[in-house]
């Protein structure tokens, strides 16, 4: 059995559960983000992955991805703030923070199941070479 296989797709799994948290901080981050006087503001984003099929000596197993969400921003009225506009309102990147801390627990969670899946692995491996060696 050729174990860097199935040490492949947890390393491969890390790496993507470690980029959803990535992308979820800069998310919360960014999130009471005021839209510019040129109406430019920040547009959240997420991972989208794409199992790739076929090569697993390229240690590639997913076509991952970070793409905007395309989430409407938020207005507040906030009439004292030096950005509002005429009426009051400040826009305020779309981000949910909710969403993102959930995101967050959720690929933290994903991430100790691939680090367990990993050590589990490993000591399977090491079983079979005591079992190999005649102990």
């Amino acid at each position: 059995m050729d174990y860097s296989q199935i040490f492949a797709i947890s390393a491969s799994g890390m790496q993507m559960e470690r980029l959803r948290v990535e992308v979820a901080a800069l998310n919360l981050a960014n999130a009471n983000t005021v839209a510019a006087p040129n109406g430019h503001i920040y547009q959240p984003l997420k991972v989208v992955a794409q199992p790739v099929f076929g090569n697993i000596v390229s240690q590639e197993l997913a076509a991952v991805s970070v793409v905007p969400t395309h989430q409407a921003p938020r207005t507040v009225y906030e009439p004292g703030h030096p950005m509002a506009n005429a009426e009051g309102f400040i826009t305020y990147a779309g981000v949910d923070p909710a969403t993102e801390m959930m995101t967050l627990m959720g690929a933290m969670r994903s991430y100790e199941a691939n680090v367990a899946a990993m050590n589990a692995s490993r000591t399977m491996a090491m079983k079979t070479l005591e079992i190999g060696a005649g102990t």
